[in-house]
């Protein structure tokens, strides 16, 4: 049984005032600071208490067993997937013998998939006081951190199903298959009603679900639809373009594609293999045929155009110990910046011509996975944010052109988001991620300190049932004066429309979690893949 872990020691706690004695008593007081809280036995005596006390072993017994129950019900997902996943183990070890190679594959798929679900659930821990300072305050709020469990869970079991669909797709002939089919559906339906419970459970209502639509009024941009005819059932998770616009790359998967670009048509030129994990972001250069790529095998590569067909890749490079979750390069293309899941930022020297990355040093502040970076136009501030509340952080470059942290950004709410972004040297814009809190907020630079400007705030259409995810950037065309926002289900095109006050233009209802794409540098094309149309969506963006 997964059992959750209490961050401090309970051997470190101390009261306040200093006695070197262990703490042996709670003080139940609300109106009290957490340390004043703590008492030992010295305390006790010299201490004229006016609210309950409890003994601490009582009180830490008491939140454990809060937190067991929490953790029974993700023990109780887990265990009905694995089953099922076991199911599936003993059905294509069945079919093995007729496709050897095939279902072997399939099979470290299904252990990876086990393997995945047990980590996730062995990785949950809780804090002692924050669940304390709940408990006193008789908080009834939603348990955020359950809820990205789950949603991490859910994005597992999408990934891993991605996998294993196009190899079990081969043998659709085969008895056994339409069983496989039924297990994976069952899985998908357990998930769905675990999630569903979890939401009746924090009275959450079912919001209805529009079919895709653009929204378009009497605004300077409209979207018109080019194509839709290229399907792909695999994952795309990242898009980007050259300068020229002529050369599209996507990812499937562990692979990279690359797609001849032409009045808003592709044709698939080349296929890149590389990396053994998901491809979590490219950036391509704008003064070279070379684009740099990273992903959850924890390495970047650089990736450089022989011919028309042909491109070489470099050798991974690796000095981040978690997936690599984003990068950016600064405009004169030397220097490379990527963020990642062991919560820290690498800068790199870029080398086009020779196809290298040279590493330089680190940036360690954030205390969650890092998920995006920006810098400002004149490349002496770095914005970044992590998968955490209140962590958007400025770096400064210093006198010796290295960045150096400066400070944390003050916001006015408590929620985490994924996506940070630049619009002017003294303006951001940072957009939320969880459940509560559907909004883009703006940034502005007030006596040398970023500041939330609350009369700038966005409102975006409010989603309570999913997370939004970081792997489609914000988009900033500073010439057309378009930023294309993807968030949850949708994507918004926002316009400036007077001192650094936006307005959503346009916006288009996917009706779908997965969602990846681009648009290209002239701000002509949006580009991007999603999971209920299996395949590319090509937009061109007209003005009116």
């Amino acid at each position: 049984m997964f059992k959750p872990e209490m961050i401090e020691n309970e051997k470190d706690f101390s009261c306040s005032q200093g006695h070197n004695l262990p703490v042996v008593t709670i003080a139940l007081d609300p109106n009290i600071s957490m340390n004043q809280r703590l008492l030992c036995t010295e305390c006790l005596e010299n201490t004229d208490l006016g609210a309950k006390v409890v003994g601490l072993k009582k009180i830490i017994s008491l939140i454990e067993e809060g937190q067991i129950k929490k953790m029974e019900k993700v023990q109780y997902l887990v265990t009905s997937q694995i089953q099922l996943i076991e199911q599936l183990h003993c059905l294509v070890d069945q079919m093995k013998s007729l496709a050897i190679q095939q279902f072997d594959q399939s099979i470290s798929i299904l252990k990876e998939w086990i393997q995945s679900l047990q980590q996730k659930g062995q990785q949950y821990r809780y804090s002692f006081q924050e669940e304390l300072q709940i408990m006193l305050q008789k908080q009834n709020k939603a348990d955020d951190q359950l809820q990205f469990l789950t949603y991490e869970i859910q994005q597992i079991n999408h990934c891993l199903t991605s996998k294993l669909h196009p190899k079990l797709e081969q043998f659709n002939t085969f008895k056994g298959y339409t069983k496989c089919k039924e297990l994976l559906s069952n899985l998908e339906l357990s998930s769905q009603k675990f999630n569903k419970s979890q939401l009746q459970e924090q009275g959450f209502q079912q919001q209805p679900n529009d079919e895709k639509q653009v929204i378009i009024k009497k605004h300077e941009i409209r979207l018109k639809l080019i194509d839709q005819s290229v399907k792909q059932l695999e994952l795309c998770k990242v898009i980007v373009f050259d300068s020229s616009g002529s050369i599209m790359i996507s990812t499937q998967m562990y692979d990279i594609k690359v797609w001849s670009f032409l009045n808003g048509t592709i044709k698939l030129v080349k296929t890149l293999q590389g990396h053994t994990s998901w491809i979590q972001c490219l950036v391509y250069s704008k003064k070279q045929n070379s684009f740099i790529s990273c992903s959850s095998d924890e390495t970047i590569r650089c990736w450089q155009q022989m011919n028309q067909t042909e491109w070489i890749s470099s050798q991974p490079y690796q000095e981040h110990t978690n997936f690599v979750r984003c990068i950016i390069l600064n405009q004169n293309e030397d220097l490379l910046f990527s963020g990642s899941g062991d919560k820290s930022i690498k800068v790199w020297r870029v080398d086009f011509n020779q196809n290298q990355l040279t590493f330089l040093y680190s940036l360690d502040k954030h205390n969650d996975f890092v998920t995006s970076l920006s810098l400002n136009q004149s490349e002496n501030q770095l914005v970044s944010c992590a998968c955490g509340q209140n962590e958007i952080i400025i770096w400064e470059r210093t006198e010796n052109d290295q960045f150096k942290f400066k400070y944390f950004v003050k916001q006015s709410i408590q929620e985490y988001g994924l996506k940070v972004k630049f619009i002017k040297d003294n303006q951001f814009i940072w957009i939320t991620g969880g459940k509560q809190i559907d909004k883009i907020y703006v940034f502005e630079l007030e006596q040398g300190v970023f500041q939330e400007n609350q009369d700038k705030t966005i409102q975006l259409t409010k989603n309570e049932q999913i997370f939004d995810e970081y792997c489609f950037p914000i988009i900033y065309n500073k010439e057309r004066n378009l930023i294309i926002v993807r968030h949850k289900t949708y994507i918004y095109i926002i316009r400036e429309i007077n001192d650094g006050n936006y307005k959503i233009q346009d916006q288009l209802n996917c009706n779908t979690y997965d969602i990846y794409g681009a648009i290209t540098n002239n701000g002509q094309y949006l580009v991007y893949w999603d999971d209920k149309e299996q395949g590319y969506s090509i937009y061109e963006l007209l003005n009116q």
